[in-house]
Formats: structure tokens, sequence, C-alpha cells
């Protein structure tokens, strides 16, 4: 799919970056390991359309925004470049130069292969040469073009938001900027994931705005408008996309605070969140960051308060307006330069708090969508963080069944199977379990699954089995216990009376 605006020499492609690059490097290195040089300057004429005065750099056909260009040039689309050396170490290179040579080197090592004659490579050459076709279809602009390849769902594959967003903001600026913009953009792509870059993107919208967008609208189109790239794109991406994708790079990699103690800390609590809700409180702490600098000696304090905050609302079921609009409000505080002590909107109130509690103690926790999260954290806190609850290897372990039918056992401590019901799913008794030991579990006896769960690597699991009998009361207690665990960790005043 290519977008050509009117009047432009060039064409941009929308859809099929990845098919082209990699059938350029097959040309090129057919091309480089190819002895007739009819044959050799056939494939040459497919990646290059001529030489500079030089003779010895090609201009090619294909320019992705994405790819180091010189480079691409010098190990690609030059005659006999595909077989040299990087003569750097991998280590020193960014990740898309890395790309080229892993992706070039891993074509190149399959041509070359044993058993790959000449004979077979020309064969290869032959067949991508007469047999195959390259359709194109040529659209007046990038909307036009990404309006259609959305219309076609059951037809095409589904396409990268990060890409889409940098398609539609880099082609808006001008023309001379192209090539400083996509090396600005390739510095962020470098430290970032591309989920990361799609959602910085939002990020920047909420803290610029505060609330005053369009949500539903596609966030690089607002970007494009608001910031008036079509004029002059560069100061958004120089004060804007590059700084806050190197702080969110330090989130990601544990790099806030003072010190290695401060930064082990502050990576924790940040771990915490992304468990329970990965993006919505992001834009406060890059904000916090972009305000208060590298050094500040609150940035521990702030995300704890902030982890707390980001916890509790997701236990309490805040509807999620509601939080983002508190989320908004707190970086006006932040931009105020307001201590974290010092922030209404950082703090858990009592609504908050007593909403987080029911919910804990509700007869249905383990039925919660925070549930798994929930009891990792505990664990974590308790010494061991057991890692995402998956299938196989970390489960949810009901100890009372939910249907002890079999077992009379159970049924002697809890009188009937309603009674095991109103128990079953409360937070006091599950535990985490391997795969494996769930399954063996099942509806064994209490002291039989206290067997298993003793021999359990899992902390929670060892915890339980401390327990001489498995009642009511027991759970309840259990209960209480867990969230006075929970509540130490987020640096809250623990259960009074009466709540």
């Amino acid at each position: 799919m290519l977008a050509r605006s009117p009047g432009a020499k060039q064409v941009e492609i929308v859809d099929g970056h990845q098919r082209m690059v990699t059938l350029t490097m097959l040309f090129a290195i057919l091309r480089d390991l190819e002895t007739d040089p009819v044959r050799a300057d056939r494939l040459h004429r497919l990646v290059a359309v001529g030489d500079h005065p030089d003779g010895h750099l090609p201009q090619g056909l294909l320019t992705i925004q994405a790819l180091p260009a010189e480079l691409f040039t010098q190990v690609v689309l030059r005659r006999g470049s595909t077989e040299l050396d990087p003569g750097v170490p991998r280590e020193t290179m960014s990740e898309s130069e890395r790309n080229i040579f892993d992706n070039r080197d891993c074509i190149r090592s399959e041509l070359l292969a044993p058993g790959m004659t000449d004979d077979d490579r020309r064969a290869l050459a032959d067949y991508v040469l007469d047999c195959c076709r390259l359709v194109t279809i040529v659209v007046d602009d990038a909307d036009e073009a990404w309006e259609m390849l959305n219309t076609e769902q059951d037809t095409r594959l589904a396409f990268n938001a990060a890409d889409e967003a940098k398609s539609v903001i880099l082609s808006a600026m001008p023309a001379a900027s192209h090539v400083e913009a996509s090396h600005l953009w390739e510095s962020c792509e470098n430290v970032l994931v591309p989920e990361d870059m799609y959602r910085l993107l939002c990020h920047i919208r909420a803290m610029s705005w505060r609330g005053k967008y369009q949500s539903a609208r596609p966030v690089e189109m607002e970007i494009v408008e608001r910031f008036g790239i079509a004029t002059d794109g560069m100061p958004f991406l120089a004060d804007h996309l590059v700084p806050h994708a190197n702080r969110l790079k330090d989130v990601r990699r544990g790099n806030i605070g003072r010190d290695d103690g401060e930064r082990m800390a502050a990576q924790r609590y940040i771990d915490f969140m992304t468990w329970i809700d990965p993006h919505s409180w992001v834009p406060g702490l890059l904000l916090w960051q972009k305000v208060n600098g590298p050094q500040s000696p609150h940035t521990l304090a702030f995300v704890r308060r902030l982890d707390a905050l980001v916890w509790m609302s997701k236990i309490a079921g805040v509807d999620p307006g509601v939080l983002e609009t508190r989320y908004l409000r707190l970086m006006n505080e932040i931009e105020a330069k307001l201590k974290p002590d010092a922030m209404g909107w950082l703090k858990v109130d009592a609504k908050v708090r007593a909403e987080a509690i029911r919910n804990l103690r509700s007869p249905n926790f383990a039925g919660k969508h925070y549930s798994g999260s929930l009891l990792r954290r505990i664990s974590a806190v308790m010494g061991l963080d057991p890692g995402p609850i998956r299938r196989d290897d970390v489960t949810i372990e009901h100890i009372l069944p939910r249907n002890p039918d079999g077992c009379k056992a159970w049924l002697a401590t809890f009188r009937n199977a309603e009674a095991c019901k109103a128990h079953h799913q409360k937070l006091g008794n599950v535990v985490l379990l391997s795969g494996r030991d769930n399954q063996k579990a099942g509806t064994l006896s209490w002291d039989e699954k206290r067997d298993i769960l003793s021999r359990s690597p899992f902390l929670l699991a060892q915890d339980a089995a401390t327990e001489s009998a498995w009642t009511a009361q027991v759970i309840a207690r259990r209960t209480e216990r867990l969230i006075g665990v929970l509540f130490a960790s987020f640096d809250l005043p623990p259960l009074g009376k009466g709540e």
C-alpha cells in the first residue's frame, strides 16, 4: 500500500515495510553471490536505481524511515557489501543497526547452507524475478490508505499502532525535516518497545492537555493538529517525544532515584503498579520526573504513595473515568511543585479505603479480576515473587473446595455444601500453587492438602500449611492478616476498629 501526495515525486509505504526490506536484502545477497555479471546486474537494478558519481554508493529504490539509511546503503545496497562485517561490536549498535546485520546475515547463511548450490540460488532468483509479482495500491494520501486498510479487517494483518502513528506524524511534517525527524524518532524506538512508543504519545497528550482532548480520536491526529506538526514538527520531537521517551526508559529500567537503594525501592513499587494497572499512572510519574528532575529527594515518597493510590483505587473498583480525572488533577499538583505529603489527589481517601476493605473481605474475592495480581503482591512482600499467574506455572488454589462431595472431612467441618460455597472464594481461603500441585490437591481433605502445601515452593502455600485445622474462623483470621500485610506494603494505617 503506497500513498503519493499531489505533486510529490516519491511515494510513502503505508503497508508492507517489512516485506520490502526483506526482498531488498534477498535481492542484494543473491546479487553478491551471483557469478554471472548479467544476472547480477539484473538483480542490482531491483535494489538500486543508479550510482552516485563516485561509482560506489547506489541510490536505493527503497528508503525506510526506521532504518539508518547510510548504513543500509553501505552493507546492503552497494555491490559486494552484503558480505562485509560490521566492524564494531554488536553491543555498541542501536537496535535498528543490529536488526540490519542480523537479518542480512540470517538470509545469507540460509543461501549458503550446505546443499545449496549456485544452480539452486539461480533458480530462486529466477523464480522471484519472473514468477512473483509485487501488487501495489497507490492512493492520494496516507489518511486514505489507512482508512482503506482499516475497512479490510478480514483480509489484512493487524497494524502496529506505533507504526501507524509514526507514519501519520512524520508524513505530516515538512519534507525538509523528514530525515532529522526520522532519526529522532528512531532514537526513541531504540530505547522503548513498540507498545511503549504508542503509549508514550497517549501519555504526552494527557500531560499536555489535562483532559481537554477527545479520547476516542486517534492520538496521532490530535498531536498533528495541536503541536502544529505540519508547520514545524521538530519542537514536538525535541521538546516532548525524545525527553519523555528517555524518562519512560528510566521508569522501565529502574533508574529513578538518587542512589542504588532508592532506585531499587522505587522500581519495586513501579513493578507492583504495572502488575495491576500498566498505563494510567505513567503520565503522572513522567511529569514528576520532568518537574522535579532525577535527583529529587522526594521521588521515592512520591512513587510509594502513587503505588498505594493505584492499587487501592483498583481494589475499590473506582470508575475509570473518575480515576482518570483524579490523575489529571494530580498532575496539576505536580506542576505546582507540591511535596508528596501535600498532594491531596495523591492520598487514599476514606471512601476508597472503605470500599477496598469491603472488596478484600468479599466472599467473591477470588473472582475479582485483580485477585491473582494481589496474591502475587502479598507473596512478594512476604519475601518471594512467584511470577505472574499462568496456567501450569502459577495457579490459584482454593483450599476449601467449592463442591466437597466425596470428602466427608470437609462436610464434617462446614456442615453442608452451602457453607463451603460461602467461604470458598474468600481471600483467606486461597493460595498460590503450581498447576501440577493444584490438580493433585483437588478436593482432598485438609490433612492431605496440608502436606502438599507444606512442600510447595510458594510462600502463601507454606504459610497456610502452618494451620493445624482449616475452619471458617481460620479463613476469616487469615483474610484479616493478609489485608494487614497488604496495607503495610502500601504504608497505610492498619485496620482499625469498626473498619
